[in-house]
């Protein structure tokens, strides 16, 4: 084959040959509603317009409601004890709808669980789909478990709480900066050195 010969289209076929189903035609322009249509192949739809319906027949389905009883929100089971809350929020992130997630840490008598919320049930089952029985932490052999939760997540507080309440950390400032006296202790709880 010519490498030029990609950057072409295929020549039309012969009459009475197999049509190309990957090379469409554009169709030929209609004739006046006053003549009949000619007759034509089997295989080729005669095009008839229409006239769209009133927009208020169809203007509910333009702006799609979630429905308040469809779960949105994923249950996440197979997490390895070591997980935090940025790795449930990278695997989510990027899925259309994604809104939220939330970490349950392990106890004595339970194994870490997440859960997922987004926009709509939709997006929540395509994540579902892509994610489920993927393997999480290799060295764990962490297989993730997602299914939808029984009820929706229902959040503590609204997002302009969380962003006000950051503001006033900065507002307010460190102790350090106030002035206030410092001790090795306090500055040692604040991070996390590991190996020490």
């Amino acid at each position: 084959m010519v490498p030029e010969a990609a950057y072409y289209p295929p020549p039309p076929p012969p009459p009475g040959s197999v049509h190309y189903p990957y090379y469409q035609q554009p169709p030929p322009p209609q004739p006046p509603p006053s003549v009949a249509p000619p007759l034509q192949h089997h295989l080729v739809q005669p095009y008839f317009p229409q006239h769209p319906p009133p927009f208020s027949s169809y203007a509910p389905a333009l702006v799609p409601q979630p429905s308040h009883d469809e779960v949105r929100t994923l249950f996440v089971a197979g997490l390895p004890e070591d997980v935090k809350p940025r790795e449930i929020y990278n695997l989510f992130r990027e899925f259309p709808g994604y809104e939220s997630s939330h970490l349950r840490t392990p106890t004595e008598k339970s194994q870490p669980f997440a859960f997922a919320v987004f926009l709509d049930q939709q997006s929540a089952i395509g994540a579902m789909h892509a994610l489920n029985g993927m393997v999480f932490d290799l060295e764990k052999g962490s297989t993730l478990y997602i299914d939808l939760a029984k009820s929706n997540s229902r959040s503590k507080r609204s997002r302009t709480d969380d962003e006000r309440s950051g503001s006033d950390k900065k507002a307010r400032g460190s102790s350090y900066s106030r002035g206030a006296p410092d001790s090795g202790k306090r500055i040692a709880s604040n991070c996390l050195c590991k190996g020490v």
